[in-house]
């Protein structure tokens, strides 16, 4: 699929940040550390990884760089962001909030989601530089929009609610980029990246998982 100016614009910040996916290469000097948002709601037991300890948390706990959330079955947890963007991750799933830096001359948030799945509100107000969803198998790009991405053993899944977002395999198959309603499935191996709009079935219950009641 070929892409028009903008949408080679919008999918530019893949290339450029997969040098920090390299084991031994550092993150930009803007690194940001400390708070980056709090825990507005929750449902069900919710666990956070940090400095080699598990913490219980609660609704209104703060959020860490470098901290991964972790949510039990049946659980879920609603993260607010500072700059007013929201993380939802659904049960059985874990992410880790790798780099946070909006008011950085390069703002940029990294996620990382270890396993299962999470829903992104990117704030459109927030003059993102990048902000990315990284998976084993493919890093989804955005600038303001609302998706969500699963990440089962061996491949990846991307859904757009809302917006446009760029998805990249990292297994070099390119990148295409995904309308509202459309996703994508994105193997672990080289191969083609078949844009498809989800039918009913496959898109409430996804969104359900991610969505609180």
């Amino acid at each position: 699929m070929a892409l028009s100016k903008r949408e080679f614009l919008l999918a530019v910040p893949l290339a450029a940040i997969g040098a920090w996916l390299v084991p031994g290469l550092t993150r930009p000097a803007e690194a940001a550390a400390g708070t980056a948002g709090q825990v507005s709601r929750l449902s069900g037991t919710v666990t956070i990884l940090r400095d080699g300890g598990e913490i219980t948390t609660a609704v209104g706990d703060e959020v860490r760089v470098e901290d991964s959330i972790r949510c039990g079955t049946g659980s879920r947890v609603e993260v607010t962001f500072s700059d007013g963007s929201v993380l939802t991750i659904g049960p059985e799933s874990e992410v880790e909030i790798a780099f946070f830096a909006p008011e950085a001359s390069e703002s940029t948030a990294l996620l990382d989601l270890v396993s299962g799945i999470a829903r992104m509100t990117v704030n459109k107000a927030t003059s993102w530089g990048r902000f990315e969803v990284r998976t084993a198998t493919a890093v989804a790009s955005v600038r303001g929009t609302d998706y969500l991405v699963e990440a089962v053993p061996g491949k990846s899944a991307v859904f757009v609610a809302e917006g446009r977002v760029a998805v990249s395999s990292r297994a070099g198959s390119g990148t295409v980029i995904l309308r509202q309603g459309q996703g994508v499935d994105v193997p672990a191996e080289r191969g083609p990246l078949n844009i498809k709009t989800w039918g009913e079935k496959r898109r409430k219950e996804a969104l359900a998982r991610v969505t609180f009641p």
